[in-house]
């Protein structure tokens, strides 16, 4: 995907996320004991590049590797504020240029800054692991462990339906990944039970 479309695509889903947001009668936000299981698609991209929403902040040096990645999150709330969160992605290597596919998996304590809203702004900290499927076959994968920090928003429109919008930063030292750091962004959406 060129990378203006990326652009359009992320700050598009962002805007309508907000209008809906804006238009939803408020909604309790999290609730102690909750479980919230999302499922979200979006980009992963390898470098040392700051970004928001895929404007790039501080540029990095080289060729840009990025892949559509696939997420499946679980968060538990143990209070408004504080929960657990599994999370495990799958992103696939699609052309030429990308070195490996990558699985990471993690585990982390979010942190819920606004709970009584229905637009909740979040913080994730955590680890786990990556796994590196390379492209070429004569080169060896690589498994490794894997510091993640995220931020994020999550919109109740309902007592059950949750949109959310993620922002990950992973720390993988593995020769497939570009100065150590892989970042993810994604968009979905969830049910609470």
């Amino acid at each position: 995907m060129p990378h203006s479309s990326t652009h359009t695509l992320c700050i598009g889903g962002v805007s309508m996320l907000f209008l809906l947001w804006l238009v939803t009668s408020a909604q309790a936000g999290p609730q102690v004991g909750d479980t919230e299981v999302f499922l979200s698609g979006g980009t992963e991209h390898d470098g040392a590049q700051f970004s928001v929403l895929d404007i790039e902040l501080i540029p990095k040096p080289g060729v840009e590797e990025s892949s559509f990645a696939v997420d499946l999150t679980l968060d538990h709330l143990l209070t408004p504020h504080f929960g657990l969160e599994l999370d495990a992605v799958y992103a696939p290597r699609l052309g030429e240029s990308f070195e490996a596919a990558v699985t990471t998996a993690t585990a982390g304590l979010i942190y819920h800054v606004n709970p009584s809203d229905n637009g909740v702004l979040y913080l994730v900290a955590g680890g786990g692991a990556a796994w590196f499927q390379a492209a070429d076959r004569g080169v060896n994968n690589d498994a490794t462990g894997t510091g993640m920090a995220a931020i994020g928003v999550k919109i109740y429109l309902s007592h059950r339906i949750v949109l959310r919008i993620d922002f990950r930063y992973f720390y993988a030292p593995s020769p497939f990944v570009d100065q150590n750091l892989l970042r993810r962004s994604t968009i979905g959406v969830g049910m609470r039970f």
